[in-house]
C-alpha cells in the first residue's frame, strides 16, 4: 500500500490533495533533483497536520511489518518503526531522529544489495560491516525508542 493511500483511507484527504503532492513532488525531482516526501509536501501545504502525518507513518509501518512480499528484514524495520513511533511521548529521540535511523538502514540494506550483486573481491568483508552497523542502529532504535 503506498503512503497516500493510507493518508486517504484514514480519512485525512482526498485523492486531489493526493495528486496535488504527487505533482509538486515530480515537479521538485525535475527541476531541482531532489523532492520531500509526500507526507511532507501535505504537511507543509497545510493540508494535513503533524498527528495526521504521525499517524500514517505508524499505520504505514505497521502494514510493511506484516506484508511477507517484503524481506524479513525489512518487516523487522518496520516492526521497530512501530514500537519507536508508539513511544513517542516518552522517548530520548525525536520523532525525526528516528526517522533518520530508519532511512539509515534503508539506505545500508540497499547498498548490501547491489554489492552482492556486483563482483568485488572483498565483498563479503564489506556486507559484514554494513550488516553489524545495522545491527547497532537497530539496537540503538529499539533502546532509546
Amino acid at each position: 500500500m503506498k503512503f497516500g493511500e493510507i493518508l486517504i483511507s484514514l480519512g485525512y484527504v482526498t485523492e486531489e490533495k493526493i495528486k496535488y503532492a504527487l505533482e509538486e513532488q515530480e515537479y521538485n525531482l525535475k527541476s531541482v533533483g531532489f523532492s520531500e516526501p509526500i507526507g511532507l509536501i501535505l504537511l507543509r501545504n497545510g493540508l494535513i497536520d503533524e498527528t495526521q502525518l504521525n499517524n500514517a507513518v505508524k499505520k504505514y509501518f505497521e502494514i510493511l511489518s506484516e506484508d511477507f512480499s517484503v524481506s524479513e528484514s525489512l518487516r523487522n524495520l518496520a516492526y521497530i518503526a512501530v514500537k519507536a513511533l508508539e513511544n513517542d511521548e516518552t522517548t530520548k529521540l525525536s520523532h525525526e531522529s528516528k526517522t533518520t535511523i530508519i532511512n539509515k538502514i534503508l539506505e545500508l540494506e540497499e547498498k548490501i544489495s547491489i554489492i552482492q550483486d556486483s563482483s568485488l573481491e572483498n565483498k563479503e568483508k564489506i556486507i559484514s560491516n554494513f550488516n553489524q552497523r545495522i545491527e547497532k542502529l537497530k539496537a540503538d532504535l529499539q533502546k532509546f525508542a
